[in-house]
């Protein structure tokens, strides 16, 4: 491990290096032949642990999901109906208990199927994971026409989740509760994990034509303040949280969850896509959906892949971006957007032409060691836990390697968006959270040297990647 001193010296001369390299590489393009490995085939037929994932081919597209195919209700929701707890009723949570009781005593059965009749459903839901997997969907003309909502955002007091939405979860299922118990636990507040309107853990998930939506703020806009737990961190505020992370789905380590004519409506943070242990990572699959938010909206670490679907960037903040990955280093794929369009509001921020695609989640860090913050005699090495006491911090190998996988392709990229470079570092240099842009793994082994972390002595790390993985890179995208 070097001295502080030698360390700081080193983070000197990373950050103007990184100043250099990173407007040098600000459109990395992917040829034709490294296009085809992102296919959906390709992408989807890998899970399981980073390094060391099982093959195991998935095509979405063949599922009677996404072909459309007429379903047989299993049950019923229908919030001017009359529930008989058994096949019917009047709210989505008390069918997915149903569905998961069943589930537990007749293990052997197929896919449960909910039809959600239109209408808004103003609660949350929360699906664990079960000996069945679950289909939700609506039987509306659209997507629109079947709404699951709630306004909870990451800084509401526990008392206040608990006065709010603990009846609701009075006399539910085991794991149902659990869900609930866990977020009820928390201190002081709910954080951006318990915020989310819709929380799925059961593998083989799907839902279609409905809308999921966190109305937080919605009926006022989001820009009452530039700061989020995530974007801020100065040495003088090295902890600042503010209310802005809403989200309106969560998928949380359940494998091959599904996605078709979907709406997920939110402000910043509008889909958390989680693995459900670390170096882990689960599929997700978007088809002919619909996303919407401004900061960070599209986020986490498992592989996720976006197929002929809509992304809107809202414009009533003065910052955007689209994805925030912080996908393992060592798994195979973050998140794929093919045949998208990146569409705007059209406000006047997002007219301006300056959000991007996306920034690379430095999650959990407390301090950096990619460039100077000014601090007298500040440190930031290598530790056993993510913390920072003025002037000097640690940080993990698990930190570390949460570099951010996202590849565009296909797609049509709105002018919101900035041309010359749609990728942002995290934060700015100087500040606690700072960490540049990483566009392969050779940037990732060469800020690791830069910063006085050696790849192979201190991380484990083996052989440098030849050639080099890919992070963030684009093919064959057309622009407003």
């Amino acid at each position: 491990m070097m001295r502080a001193a030698l360390l700081l010296a080193a983070m000197l001369l990373a950050g103007a290096a990184q100043a250099q390299d990173t407007g040098a590489a600000g459109r990395p393009q992917l040829s034709a032949a490294e296009a085809k490995r992102f296919t959906i085939a390709e992408v989807l037929k890998t899970t399981g642990r980073a390094g060391a994932e099982k093959t195991d081919p998935w095509d979405p597209l063949a599922d009677p999901l996404a072909r459309n195919v007429p379903f047989t209700a299993d049950y019923t929701v229908d919030a001017a109906g009359r529930a008989d707890g058994v096949k019917t009723f009047i709210s989505v949570q008390q069918a997915i208990n149903r569905a998961i009781v069943d589930a537990a005593a007749q293990p052997g059965g197929g896919r449960q199927y909910i039809l959600v009749k239109p209408g808004t459903y103003r609660e949350l839901v929360y699906v664990p994971a079960s000996a069945r997997p679950i289909t939700l969907y609506g039987e509306g003309a659209t997507a629109a026409d079947t709404v699951i909502s709630a306004g909870l955002d990451a800084a509401v007091p526990v008392a206040d989740y608990i006065r709010q939405h603990g009846a609701q979860f009075a006399r539910l299922a085991p794991a149902i509760v659990e869900m609930h118990a866990q977020i009820a636990a928390r201190a002081p507040t709910i954080s951006t994990s318990g915020s989310m309107t819709v929380w799925t853990r059961n593998h083989g998930f799907q839902a279609r034509n409905l809308t999921i939506e966190n109305a937080y703020n919605k009926a006022t806009g989001n820009a009452r303040d530039e700061c989020g737990e995530r974007v801020c961190g100065t040495p003088d505020q090295p902890q600042a949280r503010v209310s802005h992370q809403a989200v309106a789905l969560l998928v949380e380590g359940a494998d091959k969850a599904q996605f078709e004519n979907v709406r997920l409506i939110g402000f910043q943070d509008t889909l958390y896509l989680k693995s459900g242990e670390t170096r882990v990572t689960a599929r997700s699959f978007f088809h002919k959906s619909y996303i919407e938010g401004d900061v960070d909206f599209i986020f986490g670490d498992t592989t996720a892949y976006f197929y002929r679907s809509e992304v809107k960037s809202l414009g009533d903040r003065t910052m955007s971006y689209v994805g925030a990955p912080n996908t393992n280093w060592r798994t195979k794929y973050g998140f794929v957007f093919n045949e998208v369009k990146f569409t705007s509001d059209g406000s006047p921020n997002a007219l301006a032409g300056k959000y991007y695609l996306a920034r690379q989640w430095f999650h959990n860090s407390r301090c950096s060691p990619y460039a100077p913050v000014a601090v007298a005699g500040y440190a930031c090495t290598l530790g056993t836990a993510s913390a920072y006491q003025a002037p000097k911090g640690t940080i993990t190998p698990t930190v570390l390697e949460t570099v951010g996988k996202m590849v565009v392709m296909n797609s049509r990229i709105g002018a919101h968006i900035d041309r010359a470079r749609p990728w942002s570092d995290w934060n700015a240099p100087g500040t606690l959270a700072y960490r540049p842009a990483q566009f392969s793994s050779d940037d990732f082994f060469k800020n690791l040297k830069n910063a006085g972390f050696d790849p192979v002595n201190h991380l484990g790390y083996g052989k440098q990647p030849l050639p080099p993985d890919v992070y963030l890179a684009e093919f064959n995208n057309s622009h407003e």
